[in-house]
């Protein structure tokens, strides 16, 4: 690690290039010099700003150190109609110095006219960019919402997010690791408003810069800072039933500001389950045990979240951002369910009606955390360092259960049971770019984390009129995991060709430690690793909008603390272990892409890509048939669960999008996914075509209101031995503001047919299930927000909320 840090502050000494220049003229309609015009140079694929200028008294400007590449020249002045014109600068050479803008006077500052219009999709380099500022259809919704439209993404109704199928996907917020443990995070993409998001930028196939072994989804929001301060106070409301209050202070000027988010939140949902489940002997082949349920879960919760964002710019090189916040719930339950329970072995039939009522449970989480970043000069060089903490703490205080058996010979039973888990967890990185003459560029850094927590649950029954400890059914753990990473790219342009190559290498330790809760049956495990990941990235960008990507790394997945603890954890009707006999503890994955996107001035952008995802040695739980005397009867068959090296599996599919964009009112999107997934597990292999398809529509009506409709379907998705259901569901929504955009209000109806539905059938050859899932998810939201203050600042409203949420509710 230490020769690392030297590596890269070795390239930390100046070097200079000759760079492009581009110089010119701006006048007005009748000729006339413009002083103190804005003039830029920005990038075609997504309108980014890359240099600029200002005219002088005589209306000159120059734009200096420009690279080789293509451009759009944009200038803009208050009250006259924006000049965008393509051009290009062949080499870093290059002078272009007789340029002549000439403004055109609008009528007023509503009917300026944009010559470029921003592509609502675009490809640079490995990432594929949703300008979700540029997508009207969302700007009424959540985060959530955002990401159902970004390509190959899929946000399911717990805030689960996937990447083409795969859940090990790391969210980035600002281009800095979100930090955000899993519940957190979920609420936080179900709370944030969409219209705070500039763009949401997808990598599939992440360079060696990026730590995880899925993908990346990095989540940009508005950075506009202007002097003076709002207030926006708002509620969303859903007859599920939510009322989701919230407030909002931004104060701002050039150099400093602040943000105080205040949310709270109330809910009641019901959720449906239905399934069966059928254990098998795994010497005879014949049924064992047949199970079917169907339960209704009555849950609420009321909570709110608090957070503090503030940016510092210290001097004009160099930035620190701090955040923190606390986020507490609380929430209760109650489940009914109605279940049949047959055994076969002696055959009997001990059906009964259990009815569990949960009692009060508490969670809270705090996060705090630092980014200081420092730009040595005007050529991208730079350096950043930044620190992240939090910890998260779920507690039920005592859920009380009463089985009542339809079997008069077994006398009913009543138990209660409490469990707690805390999580901390910090982590700290170190980054460093430096761009190279001859547009060579490295990026260099290391990371460090150390996390864990420690778990209890506890299980009583009452017998002879007290309560008595289920000692098996109680324990308590600790887990503990270290991560140090190093890591450095090298990239280097051609005119519109780029290429960037790079290497991680990630050291990993995990320890854990179980106990029953009388102190017997202590395991401990322990493990460390360490791989290399290689990436290589090429692209291609033409003068005509077109773009070309063609990227291999190769990833790896590890097994996880519970994956490798011999512990056993048993259930009501089996229970699971770890596996420190797993013959491979690191399993790898090849990824290997090629993508094509063009953006078509008029009509909109179309995007295909195809890809190939070959794993070795994947870990994956498989289910069994056996005996466990210490706990259930002797002679009783369960089920039980224990990690496996699955094999070999391949993934195949193909993403496209079409955007067609005829006018500024009106908006179609189809975006469509198509892959095979197939395994060999021992001498059984098995695969399927999945498909998805996603219709969004917007287009605005007598210049008011917004009206918008969404279809998606997602067909079942292969596993092992497993297969999901199919899940869909049509939204339609309409909006509008009022009082020069002072108000805002919309109306949604989502789910209007009530088909979404979530579920798994197994089909492991000694125990099989099926298994859905439905929530109130048909329902009507209404949301109101209020803006007091400078309406510059609305694009910073809410993002005191871009570290963390609240992990109760739905």
């Amino acid at each position: 690690m230490i020769w690392a840090l030297m590596a890269v502050f070795a390239f930390s000494m100046p070097l200079t290039a000759q760079q492009g220049r581009v110089a010119g003229r701006v006048v007005d309609g009748e000729g006339e010099p413009m002083p103190y015009v804005n003039v830029a140079l920005m990038r075609p694929t997504d309108t980014v700003f890359m240099r600029g200028a200002t005219t002088d008294f005589d209306g000159h400007f120059a734009i200096e150190g420009a690279d080789a590449g293509s451009y759009l020249l944009q200038a803009s002045f208050v009250g006259y109609q924006s000049y965008v014109k393509p051009i290009s600068i062949v080499d870093a050479s290059m002078v272009i110095d007789t340029i002549e803008i000439r403004l055109i006077r609008g009528t007023t500052l509503r009917e300026v006219q944009v010559v470029a219009e921003k592509p609502l999709y675009a490809m640079d380099g490995e990432k594929n960019m949703y300008n979700t500022r540029e997508d009207p259809s969302i700007q009424t919704g959540t985060a959530s919402d955002a990401l159902q439209n970004a390509p190959g993404v899929e946000v399911d109704a717990e805030g689960n997010i996937t990447l083409r199928g795969v859940s090990s996907v790391e969210i980035w917020i600002n281009d800095r690791p979100s930090h955000m443990q899993a519940e957190a995070l979920k609420q936080y993409i179900k709370q944030l408003p969409a219209n705070a998001i500039e763009r949401i930028e997808v990598i599939t196939n992440p360079s060696a810069r990026y730590s995880t072994s899925g993908g990346v989804i990095n989540i940009v929001t508005n950075q506009a800072v202007t002097r003076n301060e709002l207030l926006c106070v708002g509620v969303r409301a859903r007859t599920s039933p939510n009322v989701s209050p919230w407030m909002s202070y931004v104060w701002a000027n050039e150099k400093v500001d602040f943000n105080l988010y205040l949310n709270a939140d109330w809910s009641r949902h019901r959720i449906y389950n239905d399934g069966t489940s059928t254990l098998f002997d795994p010497v005879t082949g014949e049924k064992s045990r047949f199970q079917s349920n169907h339960d209704t879960t009555h849950r609420s919760s009321v909570g709110g979240y608090s957070g503090i964002n503030l940016n510092w710019n210290i001097s004009e090189n160099t930035n620190l951002m701090t955040w923190m916040g606390i986020y507490p719930y609380w929430g209760d339950g109650r489940t009914v369910n109605h279940l049949t329970y047959l055994e076969y072995n002696p055959q009997r039939d001990l059906g009964y009606l259990h009815t569990q009522e949960d009692g009060d449970g508490l969670f809270w989480g705090g996060y705090a955390g630092a980014w200081l970043e420092h730009r040595f000069d005007t050529t991208g060089r730079k350096i950043s360092f930044s620190l992240n903490a939090n910890t998260m703490h779920n507690g039920d205080e005592g859920g009380h259960e009463l089985f009542v058996y339809n079997d008069p010979l077994r006398p009913n039973l009543e138990r209660l049971s409490s469990s707690s888990d805390n999580n901390p967890n910090l982590g700290v990185e170190l980054d460093y770019a430096h761009p190279l003459k001859n547009n060579w560029e490295v990026d260099a850094g290391v990371e460090a984390s150390i996390g864990g927590g420690t778990s209890m649950e506890r299980l009583d029954t009452m017998a002879a009129g007290q309560y008595q400890n289920v000692t098996l059914r109680s324990f308590d753990g600790m887990e503990r995991g270290v991560d140090a990473d190093v890591y450095a790219t090298v990239q280097k342009r051609w005119g519109g060709l780029t290429a960037k190559v790079g290497l991680r290498g990630e050291y990993g330790n995990l320890h854990s430690e179980w106990q029953y809760g009388d102190g017997s049956g202590r395991s401990v495990s322990d493990t460390s690793f360490f791989v290399p990941v290689p990436s290589i990235h090429l692209s291609y960008q033409t003068k005509t909008f077109e773009s070309y990507s063609l990227n291999y790394t190769r990833r790896y997945g590890n097994a996880s603390h519970s994956q490798i603890n011999p512990f056993v954890r048993y259930s009501e009707y089996g229970y699971s272990m770890g596996n420190p006999d797993l013959p491979h503890l690191i399993s790898y994955t090849h990824n290997l892409e090629a993508a094509f996107s063009k953006y078509v001035m008029g009509f909109g952008n179309i995007g295909i890509n195809a890809y190939f995802r070959a794993n070795t040695n994947e870990i994956g739980t498989m289910t069994y048939a056996g005996y466990a005397p210490a706990y259930f009867p002797a002679g009783q068959l369960v089920y039980y669960t224990m990690p496996v090296n699955i094999g070999s599996s391949h993934t195949e599919g193909i993403d496209a999008n079409i955007t067609y964009r005829p006018t500024a009112m009106f908006n179609l999107r189809l975006n469509a996914s198509v892959y095979n997934y197939a395994y060999t597990y021992n001498d059984f292999s098995d695969n399927h075509v999945t498909w998805s398809l996603r219709a969004n529509l917007w287009t605005k009506l007598w210049n008011w209101l917004e009206v918008f409709a969404n279809v998606h379907y997602s067909s079942p998705r292969l596993g092992l031995y497993s297969m999901s259901v199919a899940n869909k569901g049509v939204d339609f929504g309409v909006s509008s503001e009022f009082f020069d955009r002072r108000l805002s209000v919309f109306l949604n109806v989502n789910d209007i047919f009530g088909m979404a539905e979530w579920g798994e059938n197994t089909t492991a050859p000694l125990y099989q299930t099926t298994g859905s899932q439905r929530y109130d998810s048909r329902s009507i939201s209404l949301g109101l927000t209020w803006r007091i203050g400078k309406m510059e600042l609305e694009s910073k409203a809410r993002q005191g909320a871009t570290e963390s949420q609240s992990p109760m509710g739905m």
